[in-house]
């Protein structure tokens, strides 16, 4: 009961968009301040831009992968199978933020379809013992990750908007496509930081749903810090 009670603080916490967490997710805003007169460094925010791309498609995946489980569990094999092949299409290439696009407008789909099934009436309880418990754990993670990276892009909305007036003034120190590249960053950022909030709420409000379906049916549920150990697993090799 008391891991019931923890999981449904952990997904609300997550919905809210709060950072009380112990795998220490960053605060909103950039690395890369830009003082007055400063000389902007376009590159590091363009790396920025490409590590939050692998970020958020790293965490669609793994929301998507969640989705995926529950969906065979409800009986909804051809919408499990459809999902699957966007999350294989994605997974050729994570820089691709417009993959990455598809399938998260995909997965607010599936979350939307499946907050309006009746778990009780239509999983297979034999795969939901089997499987619940590693989905939500794929959806937490996935949260977590998708959390992360929406700080992270908050703050280079952020940053490269303070910089970009500043590159598009001197064309000779910065280069021809300095301005494009900015201009590129700004657009993923400005997708992931508007769009990511969204999706955790949506996955929250399943979670909730599906946690209770678990406890009705005394199903083991992941831990929070389990959750936070995948998240971190998964960004290593982003963060190192």
């Amino acid at each position: 009961m008391k891991r019931i009670i923890s999981l449904v603080v952990f997904v609300v916490m997550l919905a809210a968009g709060l950072q009380a967490f112990g795998w220490g997710l960053p605060s909103v805003g950039g690395d890369d301040k830009k003082e007055s007169g400063a000389k902007v460094d376009v590159k590091a925010l363009t790396a920025r831009e490409a590590k939050i791309k692998i970020s958020v498609n790293m965490a669609t995946e793994s929301l998507a992968e969640g989705l995926v489980q529950i969906q065979k569990a409800c009986g909804m094999a051809a919408e499990a199978a459809k999902l699957q092949a966007l999350i294989e299409e994605a997974k050729k290439n994570p820089a691709d933020i417009e993959l990455t696009k598809k399938l998260a407008k995909a997965v607010d789909e599936a979350s939307e379809a499946l907050k309006k099934v009746d778990m009780a009436a239509t999983m297979n309880k034999e795969e939901g013992r089997k499987n619940l418990g590693k989905s939500l754990l794929n959806l937490g993670a996935g949260s977590l990750l998708d959390l992360k990276a929406s700080n992270e892009a908050k703050g280079l909305v952020t940053d490269i908007t303070n910089s970009i007036k500043t590159v598009q003034a001197s064309p000779m120190t910065y280069g021809a496509s300095a301005v494009k590249d900015l201009n590129s960053g700004l657009n993923t950022a400005k997708f992931v930081a508007e769009t990511m909030p969204g999706q955790i709420s949506t996955i929250a409000d399943l979670t909730k749903g599906l946690t209770k379906y678990a406890q009705t049916n005394k199903i083991e549920l992941p831990s929070q810090k389990e959750m936070e150990t995948q998240a971190a697993n998964m960004a290593k090799p982003i963060d190192n």
